[in-house]
């Protein structure tokens, strides 16, 4: 029997920091101060709200004791005894400000006290900022008469101080709960080595004791005071365990034989499993062949396809008008064409239709990619006869000749066509002789930015354009808004507002964008736009994007 366990060795040392008596100190360390932490926290957190409830309190007590002095001062228009008052309120420690003001506004009596709180005070003194300012409104009277509002006393308490006394009470706290785990775990240590440690070593030295030839003839050790708990019945399970090695060591011999007969079975069954393993990585191999030859096709076949969408690309750009199509018609105007792939659902047109009105239109095709693409090109095909027959139309009617179109082009003016696809639009008409914009949206709104930067969003209607599941969209009503000099329009699809970010996760909606939008209206129109995108990317993070993206910005001349 192969053994490294010799006849009377001593048992192996063991570390002391590997050892049961330090794993338990550490481990009841651990629980108690986690145990300590989270009733810490909970005490700090309602110690804050206490302290915070008592400063308010405190506050308003103090006000109302000093309200009809400083109501007389007031009204006496006394700057000593107002100063009297404001010196008195700072004989709080904690007192940062104090101002008292007569109802003309004028100051009486303020004092202000110079930071004397610790930096690590003012960074979280955002614990007590919103409950150390109180305003009074004060009133002075005859007996008789009603009381005249005479003035205003202003206070406000420094809330890096309150912070600081908070902190270091909390610190105090934590000290004391420290110590007290500590004590708690060198006591739960001792017991631990005197009741359990100690016992199973001896335990062990006896173990080590153990004739590996003879395991029958061991002499379990001597433990008082474990006959009836769990060592005691390890002691003896150990006894019987010895006994049952040494019938063991009598099968062995037995069993040798049994197992050698065994093994060379075993040794065959290997040498025929391999000659199957073999087989079968030669077929393997072959299929990883055939399936590379499958993998090159695919990519060739994605190439050209690739190929194919990047000419798409090609021929939907140069479907799109150039900037410059609505000539001196407008004093900028600045485009944001992204498709969510190489093309997109996303089209505009710009035209001058005459010397005194400009056309521009924005549309939102179904879906994306491919598809969408496709819409975009019925559109663009139809705008050319929809504009010839309807030139000096008003913007409503213009969607609703390209809601005829798109369902006589598609075949979608009856029940029984197979598709269902269509658009939002928006188109808006700017006259310069009348300095007037006139706008109708079906789906899709207008932003509206005044001289002064203010936006305002027009909605257009809720209609679509096209779908054969869909009514027609009736009347679409239109919006005439006089331009002043400066004003600025935006026009732009759902894949702008639509963006999914921020924290928590949410739409960018239409607001935000209006308000950013205000935030920033100092800014070029090109610079705006450039600023737009950034704004979306980073406010997208991580988030993939979800639709095509336009949008159109134009300041009239």
């Amino acid at each position: 029997m192969n053994t490294s366990l010799q006849q009377g060795a001593a048992p192996p040392e063991i570390p002391f920091w590997r050892g049961l008596t330090f794993r338990q100190a550490a481990v009841t360390l651990a629980v108690v101060l986690l145990l300590g932490m989270l009733v810490g926290l909970l005490e700090l957190f309602l110690d804050w709200r206490g302290m915070r409830a008592d400063v308010e309190r405190d506050l308003r007590e103090t006000l109302t004791l000093v309200e009809g002095s400083a109501s007389e001062a007031l009204y006496q228009l006394h700057p000593e005894l107002g100063r009297q008052l404001v010196d008195g309120l700072f004989a709080r420690a904690s007192m940062r400000r104090a101002e008292l003001r007569d109802d003309f506004g004028r100051v009486l009596a303020e004092r202000v006290r110079e930071p004397t709180a610790s930096a690590l005070a003012e960074d979280w003194s955002w614990l007590f900022a919103d409950v150390t300012r109180m305003r009074l409104t004060l009133d002075y009277g005859f007996a008789g008469a009603d009381a005249e509002p005479v003035g205003v006393l202003e206070v406000e308490l420094s809330a890096a101080v309150l912070t600081q006394r908070f902190l270091a009470q909390a610190g105090r706290d934590a000290l004391l709960g420290l110590a007290r785990a500590l004590v708690i775990s060198a006591l739960v240590a001792l017991l631990f080595y005197l009741m359990i440690t100690r016992p199973l070593v001896r335990l062990a030295g006896a173990i080590a004791a153990v004739d590996p030839t003879r395991p029958g003839a061991w002499t379990p050790p001597h433990l008082p005071h474990h006959r009836g708990d769990e060592l005691g019945l390890l002691r003896a399970r150990l006894g019987e365990l010895f006994a049952a090695s040494q019938r063991g060591l009598d099968q062995r011999d037995r069993a040798q034989a049994e197992l050698t007969a065994l093994t060379q079975e075993l040794e065959a069954r290997v040498r025929l499993r391999t000659r199957e393993l073999e087989q079968q990585r030669d077929a393997l191999e072959q299929a990883f062949a055939e399936l590379d030859a499958a993998h090159q096709e695919l990519g060739k076949a994605n190439r050209m396809v690739l190929e194919s969408i990047q000419y798409a690309r090609r021929i939907q750009t140069a479907m799109l008008p150039d900037k410059g199509a609505l000539g001196d018609g407008v004093r900028e105007i600045q485009v944001c064409w992204e498709p969510l792939h190489l093309v997109g659902g996303d089209w505009f047109w710009l035209e001058r239709l005459d010397d005194e009105r400009y056309l521009i239109l924005i549309a939102d095709c179904t879906g994306h990619g491919v598809p969408g693409a496709f819409i975009t090109l019925v559109l663009a095909s139809a705008m050319a006869d929809i504009l010839r027959d309807h030139a000096s139309a008003d913007p409503a009617t213009i969607l609703c000749a390209i809601d005829a179109v798109v369902r006589t082009r598609l075949r979608q003016d009856h029940p029984e066509a197979e598709s269902d696809d269509g658009l939002e639009a928006a188109v808006a008409i700017w006259e310069p002789a009348r300095a007037e914009l006139s706008f109708a949206g079906a789906g899709i709104p207008l932003l509206c930015m005044d001289p002064a930067g203010r936006v305002e969003t027009i909605r257009g209607a809720r209609a679509h354009l096209g779908y054969r599941s869909l009514p027609s969209p009736g009347e679409i009503p239109v919006h005439r808004i006089a331009v002043a000099p400066g004003a600025r329009f935006y026009l732009l699809t759902d894949g702008i507002s639509d963006h999914m970010g921020g924290q928590p996760r949410r739409l960018l909606g239409r607001r935000r964008l209006a308000g950013w939008l205000e935030r920033h209206a100092e800014l070029g129109l090109a610079e705006q736009l450039a600023a737009v995108e950034q704004l979306l990317e980073d406010y997208r993070g991580d988030e993939p994007r979800r639709d095509d993206m336009t949008l159109i910005g134009f300041q009239p001349r």
